[in-house]
């Protein structure tokens, strides 16, 4: 008991300390100190260096001797402010309360008073939103709403669940779930959402009718009435603000602006580095780096080159009491700038923990006195603290409780020592958590006794079955057929691999059986079957459920998106990597939701080994039409990541062509047909005749798109592509299509 006691008091001492510190101890990035309403082509700021943190406001005009600044009256510090379409609304320190005020009379108004603190406001056209200080709720209100925008009042009250990077256009509001989903609201929700759908994203910034955003890999897609939108690599931009007719973003490795729009692309303060941006209308300001000064561009779209007003220094972040409120760290004399009074944070991109949360380098100030051996490893201690105090409750409950078992990318804990009981000679299945075990006769009676009319599928090493289990849920399972060879090898592969492969795009393993001579997998049902099947249905088999979806491209895209999505996650991130090794059509199922999912782990194999490409094997695996040449056509066969690449580049040709990987008939590969019609410039001559060629040159870019890719990742091993690229060109693709869709809306 004592060595327990011993444990737990450290961890109770820690956690009580980070209770106490409030939630908002890591300062959410949307939270600016700069904004503009654009009808008045007002930009106000919170000044710095006072510790009543007051703001001040000027008209913005194209010359700079007329830039006269106007301060707001009010006795309250505030922490952040937003703007709308005629207003500006700041929220008061500790975020008790908010106000705001015209942007001509500058009219301050109570809008909210507690007792609730709010963590998080945005404001558009006509509607505020704010994300309450637990990060549970979202909440509105309308704010100069009249008769004639009767669609600024079409939000709800508010909705519950943790969402961040908050931010608004004039008629809709987005956030990003816990889940890295967008979900938006608002009389444009739809068409909003719908140009994100299914692509998890890091970060959004809306602006008029438009957003753009960051996703997962850090690539920038964009929706609306875009018009020459700059590419770049991953995390190539940060801080984006988008305006009536342009988007401009900071260079990641500089600091420096870049707009595009209508007008190309400029540079609208060469090489100056900006803290962050904000626009409204056809103006966009950001605030310098070097003295915090506010430059402004871009004026009724006439002017391109910034001016700097006449605002004094404002604050670069939210002031917190101390750095322990701090993730990335404090920005160097931020005391100063905070008037004596608290400190702010280094701003940080989402998803804590990743490569790209922190800054990769802190701009200092030159004149900035040099730290203190104290001060340098002040943030140390408190980060060994807060990873002794997590790594001792953890020692602590699991001596306590046996239920905590973490592991990696949701993998399940497997005990290596303890086995299955089975009658011998079964095969060696750990015991692994979240994996059932079955009995036989559980699957038998879900299955009515494996009855010929519950079959959904037939493949090399057994039957697939529709099942319901004594509490309601649908299961497939699938018989293996014992008689065949490697048949066990394959089931315990499958096993194994598949309890291992947690992802929302890899069909779930829900348990097995390995009772006397059975071996069967329990499986999620997967309503629409397989990519396969799908694409085998004709118009004249016009079942709705299961070929209206396929009848759009749109949709044939993301499902391709959804499939390689899986793939890069077996692939990089997962703890041991696994080359699926059996990629095809007709392994990517379907769920109710037009969601697909890669299953069938057969041939799965884990590695490579660090320091190794390839893991050899007994027999290259794999389907003929979707096999690698490279993998078997040497004398030592193998598989790799590339291997799955090739396999997948065949399925996107399937997708788009509607053609078989394999022609029998003929005797022709679709990888080595369709790959010279495409390189050619034929590319029309390619697609599938059953569904209309699309109108419109965005959506026809978005066809070609992914077809180059596929001729890439069936090229020589070299010249494939790695998965994450896949996505990332499968995201753009899609996003072209809801360009397209969000102009049209």
């Amino acid at each position: 008991m004592a060595p327990k006691l011993l444990l737990l008091l450290p961890a109770l001492f820690f956690s009580l300390v980070l209770f106490i510190v409030p939630y908002y101890c890591i300062v959410d990035p949307t939270s600016t100190t700069l904004a503009i309403s654009q009808a008045t082509s007002t930009v106000c700021g919170i000044m710095a260096g006072s510790q009543n943190r007051s703001i001040q406001c000027t008209t913005f005009q194209e010359s700079a001797e007329l830039n006269a600044s106007f301060l707001i009256n009010s006795t309250h510090s505030f922490d952040s402010i937003s703007g709308g379409h005629n207003f500006i609304c700041s929220l008061r320190s500790g975020g008790t309360s908010f106000f705001c005020w015209d942007g001509i009379r500058q009219r301050i108004k109570r809008i909210y008073s507690g007792p609730k603190a709010l963590s998080v406001l945005s404001v558009g056209a006509r509607h505020v939103a704010a994300i309450d200080g637990n990060q549970t709720r979202i909440r509105w209100w309308r704010y100069g709403c009249s008769h004639h925008a009767p669609r600024c009042g079409m939000f709800p009250k508010s909705v519950y669940g943790e969402y961040h990077s908050l931010t608004s256009g004039d008629i809709f509001t987005c956030a990003i779930s816990r889940a890295h989903s967008v979900q938006c609201w608002g009389p444009r929700a739809e068409s909003i959402q719908r140009s994100f759908a299914g692509v998890q994203m890091r970060s959004l910034t809306a602006g008029g009718g438009r957003m753009c955003g960051l996703n997962m890999t850090g690539y920038l897609i964009c929706t609306g009435n875009q018009s020459n939108v700059m590419s770049g690599g991953s995390f190539e931009f940060r801080s984006l603000a988008i305006g009536e007719s342009h988007t401009c973003a900071i260079r990641r490795k500089n600091g420096t602006a870049v707009c595009w729009g209508r007008h190309g692309s400029y540079f609208p303060m060469g090489r100056t580095g900006f803290e962050f941006l904000v626009a409204g209308g056809n103006i966009t300001c950001g605030l310098t780096t070097d003295a915090f000064n506010v430059a402004c561009w871009g004026l009724n779209g006439r002017n391109l080159s910034a001016v700097t007003l006449s605002l004094p220094k404002i604050l670069p972040g939210v002031c917190v009491p101390n750095e322990t409120f701090c993730s990335c760290g404090v920005y160097p004399n931020s005391g100063d700038l905070c008037g004596g009074s608290g400190v702010i944070c280094m701003r940080f991109d989402y998803d804590i923990g990743t490569a790209y949360s922190c800054p990769s380098a802190i701009i200092e100030n030159p004149h900035a006195p040099s730290k203190t051996l104290r001060e340098r490893l002040g943030k140390w201690f408190a980060i060994f603290g807060i990873v002794f105090a997590i790594v001792s409750i953890c020692i602590t409950i699991s001596f306590k409780m046996n239920w905590l078992k973490l592991s990696w990318c949701g993998v399940p804990e497997i005990h290596n020592v303890l086995l299955v009981p089975r009658t011998p000679p079964g095969p060696a299945i750990p015991v692994m958590d979240n994996v059932q075990v079955f009995s036989f006769n559980e699957l038998k009676n879900a299955t009515n006794n494996f009855s010929p009319a519950a079959q959904i599928g037939i493949g090399g090493f057994g039957i697939v079955y529709r099942g319901q289990l004594s509490d309601g849920r649908l299961v497939a399972v699938k018989r293996c057929d014992t008689t065949v060879a490697d048949s066990e090898a394959v089931f315990t592969a499958e096993v194994k691999t598949q309890a291992k492969a947690r992802h929302q795009n890899v069909v779930s393993l829900i348990g097995y059986c390995t009772e006397n001579n059975e071996r069967l997998c329990v499986f999620e049902y997967m309503q629409n079957r397989d990519l396969e099947r799908q694409l085998r249905l004709g118009r004249s088999q016009a079942n709705a459920m299961l070929f209206l979806g396929l009848l759009s491209w749109k949709l044939r895209i993301m499902l391709l998106r959804d499939a390689a999505r899986a793939i890069e996650y077996l692939h990089r991130y997962c703890e041991q990597p696994i080359i699926h090794g059996d990629i095809k059509s007709a392994n990517i199922l379907i769920d109710e939701n037009w969601v697909a999912k890669i299953s069938d782990f057969g041939l799965a194999v884990f590695g490579p080994e660090p320091g190794h490409d390839r893991v050899n094997v007994a027999m290259a695996p794999g389907t003929n039409g979707y096999l690698d040449p490279e993998s078997y056509g040497g004398p030592a066969p193998f598989v790799s990541p590339r291997t799955d690449v090739y396999s997948f580049g065949v399925v996107m040709l399937e997708m788009i062509t509607g053609q078989r990987a394999y022609d029998p008939v003929n005797n022709t590969y679709l990888a080595t047909s369709a790959p010279p019609e495409i390189s050619a410039g034929r590319f029309l001559d390619v697609l599938d005749g059953r569904l209309d060629v699309p109108s419109s040159l965005s959506q026809l870019r978005s066809l070609l798109l992914v077809l180059l890719l596929a001729v890439r990742c069936v090229s020589p091993g070299e010249e494939r592509p790695n998965m994450s690229v896949v996505v990332e060109r499968l995201e753009v693709a899609v996003a072209q299509f809801d360009q397209e869709e969000a102009v049209d809306n």
